[in-house]
């Protein structure tokens, strides 16, 4: 299975602000195609991630497991965008 790296970074964001309207504002990708993103990395990984509730995003027990093992692997290529970002801005 080969997965693409921005569905993971997509449910990461979505995960940590246990919101879509907030993680669109941070991805700048429409409500929408987050949503569309997670059901394909759902189905991609033949599990539920969140539950969808009123007052926003649960992740369920699964949506747990997998937000800890793509946590820091996120956080980190954020961290290297971020700093290449600021490199080419100085150039």
């Amino acid at each position: 299975m080969n997965i693409d790296l921005e569905l993971y970074r997509i449910f990461y964001t979505v995960a940590k602000y246990k919101n879509i309207s907030k993680a669109t504002e941070e991805l700048y990708i429409s409500q929408p195609a987050i949503t569309q993103r997670i059901n394909n990395l759902e189905k991609q990984l033949n599990i539920k991630l969140f539950y969808r509730r009123p007052d926003g995003m649960q992740l369920t027990m699964e949506g747990k497991e997998l937000y800890n093992y793509v946590k820091d692997s996120i956080e980190i290529m954020n961290n290297v965008e971020n700093k290449f970002n600021r490199y080419l801005q100085k150039i």
